[in-house]
């Protein structure tokens, strides 16, 4: 990706810069001031020895998201609002950031969205000053989500990232990092770089599979305007599953040398008297509604990949069944990646979002009288499933 001259005129302006913070947006008209706020407090506060620059990646916006955040002063923080580069999407934003970090021969890139509504200074300073200190080439947040927040998360990125790189990073596309000069430049120079919502499983995964040092920083309750739009998972998570899924799995074939067995590691889960979570409304009937009206589009390939004990479930599927358990989830998952690898078919990917939602409703079922602490256990112990599979299911079908 190459900047406009218009940036890199105004890059020269600023010169050299130790720390580089990009704020992600796209019709984010009623938060980007506050987060610009936060995160100017924040720089202020634990970073007033660096030199820092702000940059305001937009995404095309049509409200007046640009226009506030040119109009709002951060004196004496440096700041710099742009166009991004390249496509509508949040991977080409930080593609954007990324090379303006590059050129001002920044040490570290940090990331935020714009829509967040609980972000708060000390996010900066648990992001920034492990990897400014050396201690690690990525941070990415873990966040305090309400048991069916993360929805993509839990019962497929976290469970196939720890499965398939043995990195155990319970929120893999969290939406907040921050990363070393190092990492970005294998980043940004990445063959498979995505530049849609795929970006955010993109930066853990190729962390994982280069053996970068990964750190996991505690950020509290996250509130951003995009979890309402969990209710129409028609109109908004299935596009996001198709992006990020596609990406997860292109990855996975290009580190194929990465799925021998990687060490077991042990589920434990402390006990957490912190905040609650934010619960999270779950459309349970509209999902089981769109899984029993898109099986028969995808009939063909489940009864061409799926072994005959799946699909004995997955018949009932269209009779308003739809109800997949964590072991026939993660066989299901592990076939359709194995095809995936040979082929790269898209429609395999369509086909596994259907499957995903007969998962999310079952998980809806096994943990809807859960508190955070036991809903939790179930989703690494659901992950331990993927593991156990994983080698049995590929090297079965190489």
């Amino acid at each position: 990706m190459e900047l406009s001259h218009g940036i890199l005129d105004k890059i020269e302006e600023i010169g050299e810069v130790d720390v580089v913070i990009g704020i992600l947006t796209k019709n984010v008209e009623p938060t980007i001031l506050h987060v610009i706020n936060v995160v100017r407090e924040g720089v202020l506060q634990y970073l007033s020895q660096y030199r820092t620059l702000i940059v305001v990646a937009d995404g095309f916006s049509t409200d007046r998201t640009a226009e506030l955040a040119g109009m709002f002063e951060i004196e004496p923080v440096q700041k710099l609002v742009i166009e991004q580069m390249g496509v509508p999407g949040k991977g080409d934003g930080i593609h954007t950031v990324m090379e303006i970090a590059h050129e001002t021969n920044s040490k570290t890139v940090a990331f935020v969205d714009g829509d967040l509504l609980s972000i708060k200074g000390e996010w900066i300073q648990e992001m920034v000053m492990p990897v400014l200190y050396g201690r690690t080439d990525l941070v990415v947040p873990f966040y305090v989500r309400d048991k069916f927040d993360g929805v993509i998360t839990n019962n497929l990125a976290y469970p196939f990232t720890k499965a398939y790189y043995g990195s155990d990073i319970r929120q893999p596309i969290g939406g907040e990092f921050c990363i070393s000069r190092k990492l970005m430049e294998i980043l940004r120079n990445h063959p498979l770089f995505p530049s849609d919502f795929g970006i955010d499983i993109f930066i853990t995964t190729v962390a994982a599979a280069e053996r970068a040092r990964i750190r996991e920083a505690m950020l509290g309750l996250k509130l951003h305007e995009s979890t309402t739009k969990y209710l129409d998972p028609e109109s908004s998570l299935i596009p996001m599953f198709r992006q990020v899924v596609t990406t997860m799995f292109d990855l996975a074939v290009y580190y194929s040398y990465r799925s021998e067995k990687p060490a077991k590691t042990d589920i434990i889960v402390s006990d957490y008297y912190g905040p609650i979570p934010v619960p999270v409304e779950v459309n349970r009937e509209k999902m089981m509604e769109t899984v029993a009206t898109r099986y028969d589009e995808y009939n063909e390939i489940f009864e061409r990949i799926l072994p005959k004990e799946i699909l004995e479930i997955t018949h009932k599927f269209p009779e308003g069944n739809a109800a997949l358990d964590a072991e026939s989830w993660a066989i299901c998952v592990w076939h359709m990646f194995q095809e995936y690898s040979k082929t790269k078919d898209d429609t395999l990917i369509d086909a596994l979002r259907v499957l995903w939602l007969a998962r999310f409703v079952e998980f809806y079922n096994e943990c809807k009288d859960m508190n955070f602490i036991e809903a939790e256990v179930a989703i690494r112990e659901n992950a331990a499933i993927f593991e156990d599979l994983k080698c049995e299911i590929l090297k079965k079908n190489p």
